[in-house]
């Protein structure tokens, strides 16, 4: 009897060392609960030494997992480029042509982005937006510029281009179509929306026009574009799409007539405004200013709208400060979202979602894209100064330093955000490639989201040399959920628990039988001399 118990209670002893230890969740190692993040992967492999490989957005299959990133090389061969991940973006493949023959050129004169805007429908079908021209005057104002929609139904491996706008030759203010964007009905795949802005800025004889295309046959066929603006005119509109089907956009103000600084620096204050479609399209609300915005108004930000409630979200660099472009301004770029929890009716207060605001240093932020995962969850990522060994550069530039790629979330639709964690494993150096230096090439940082991964790219200059100064897209993930988790480190760390928890298991086996047999001598002999044990046993 106390054979067998000992026994069973070693058993169960060293099955629940192995159970625990094994059972241990992957986000909780190194003592780390805010996740891991992998190893950063080059995602572009063209090794000519003019390459520029800028502005890429990143999108997931909802039906296979499979990633797919767009980008531009903005250098070289001047075409929006399709990339493919099918194991959890630790490799990719180039995925099919996006471009048509009668309009290659996607990326004129080191075109600033962005260069394509790529989502997928509820379906698994990818769309990607981009404006493309002729081979022929490639400066980033030559006309004519027209708006295409690729689609693709195997994760960007072949496709299928329609145009959205046909861009005329001889008028510059309706055929110079630039920053594409692209929004789909999560409920409704049929409902495809294209966004863009049109216009010149320089010798113009119209505004700029934020506008939107619809198409009800799934992006095959579209009808004429809408104008979202006031007598103002508008920058290239951000959109998304409820669970109802409502389409919202938001756009930056602009000034008309333009003003003698063709970047408005010297104008009015810009405010952001916002507007919505409830007719799929057809007509727009008038814009209403939903942030003051500044004088120097800096490229759109995000809107994106999480389907499973009636929340949307706007995420934006800027000043804090309206009044931005005086000589006196001392200011830096913040990561600002604001939040709608009723569907676009009311907005709440803008708040920072970068926490190294008041540091002795000030450094500036930029570019933040915004992803919601299937539990609610909002992740924001952006590009990030604050650790740069250069001299900070002046107030809302970004032409000098270093950067980084950073994250934050929210678990409570937008009201607080977590700790920043750093994404990228090396600074980028700016100094160097298409990003700044007069070129300004970029756009939000590529972001996409599970309730276990965040997935975020950017484009990175750290194979790049004074001589030819490429750049490359680069890609890692924020393993949130352990049990995806799928670098070497981590499962060599998980092995070696393992491990551990089958030694101390045999361990503790080996000492309890050690026991036992000591247990049995000890008795064997008590009972020989006076029979104690005996008498024991059989009360």
């Amino acid at each position: 009897m106390h054979l067998s118990k000992t026994i069973r209670w070693a058993g169960l002893l060293l099955a629940g060392t192995v159970v625990l230890t094994t059972g241990l969740p992957a986000t909780a190692q190194d003592g780390r609960d805010e996740g891991v993040v992998t190893a950063a992967v080059q995602v572009t492999s063209n090794p000519a030494p003019v390459r520029a490989h800028s502005s890429p957005r990143l999108e997931r299959n909802p039906t296979n997992g499979e990633l797919v990133i767009v980008e531009a090389d903005v250098r070289g061969q001047l075409a929006c480029k399709a990339h493919i991940s099918v194991d959890d973006g630790r490799s990719w493949f180039a995925g099919g042509d996006l471009m048509t023959e009668e309009d290659p050129v996607c990326a004129p004169g080191a075109e600033y982005g962005p260069l394509a805007s790529p989502t997928f429908g509820s379906d698994g079908v990818l769309y990607v937006a981009f404006a493309a021209g002729p081979a022929l005057g490639q400066g980033r104002d030559n006309t004519p510029r027209s708006l295409y929609l690729a689609r693709s139904a195997d994760s960007g491996r072949t496709f299928d281009t329609t145009m959205v706008f046909d861009a005329p030759d001889d008028d510059p203010d309706r055929g110079l179509n630039k920053g594409p964007t692209v929004a789909v009905d999560p409920n409704d795949s049929d409902r495809v929306y294209v966004g863009w802005r049109q216009g010149v800025f320089r010798n113009a004889e119209e505004k700029l026009k934020s506008t939107i295309a619809a198409s009800g046959d799934g992006g095959r066929t579209f009808g004429a574009p809408v104008d979202l603006t006031d007598d103002r005119g508008g920058d290239y509109p951000v959109m998304t799409v409820d669970g109802q089907g409502v389409v919202h956009a938001a756009y930056w103000t602009r000034e008309y007539p333009p003003g003698d600084n063709p970047n408005g620096q010297d104008g009015p204050v810009r405010p952001i405004q916002y507007v919505r479609s409830t007719d799929q399209g057809r007509t727009f609300s008038p814009g209403r200013d939903i942030d003051p915005g500044n004088q120097e108004a800096p490229r759109p930000g995000v809107i994106v709208a999480d389907p499973n409630s009636s929340a949307i979200y706007l995420a934006w660099h800027a000043n804090e400060e309206e009044m931005n472009s005086g000589d006196d301004f001392k200011g830096d770029f913040e990561i600002f979202l604001r939040a709608s929890l009723d569907g676009g009716e009311t907005w709440g207060q803008r708040g920072v979602v970068n926490d190294d605001k008041g540091a002795a240093v000030p450094a500036s932020q930029f570019h933040p894209n915004v992803s919601i995962a299937s539990n609610g969850r909002v992740d924001v990522a952006w590009y990030d100064g604050r650790l740069s060994t250069a001299a900070p550069p002046p107030p809302g530039e970004e032409e000098t330093g270093f950067q980084d790629v950073y994250y934050a979330s929210s678990s409570d639709q937008g009201a607080t955000f977590s700790p920043n964690i750093r994404i990228t494993d090396r600074s980028i150096d700016r100094s160097i490639g298409v990003y700044s230096n007069d070129i300004d090439s970029k756009t939000n940082v590529g972001i996409d989201s599970t309730d276990g991964a965040v997935y975020v790219a950017w484009q990175d200059s750290r194979n790049a040399d004074r001589e030819f100064q490429p750049e490359d897209v680069y890609t890692a993930t924020l393993m949130l959920d352990g049990a995806t988790e799928s670098s070497n480190a981590s499962a060599s760390r998980r092995w070696a628990g393992l491990g551990a928890a089958l030694l101390l298991g045999l361990g503790l086996g080996i000492g309890a039988a050690w026991l036992l047999s000591k247990r049995s001598r000890n008795r064997g002999g008590r009972n020989a001399v006076g029979g104690v044990g005996s008498a024991k046993a059989s009360t």
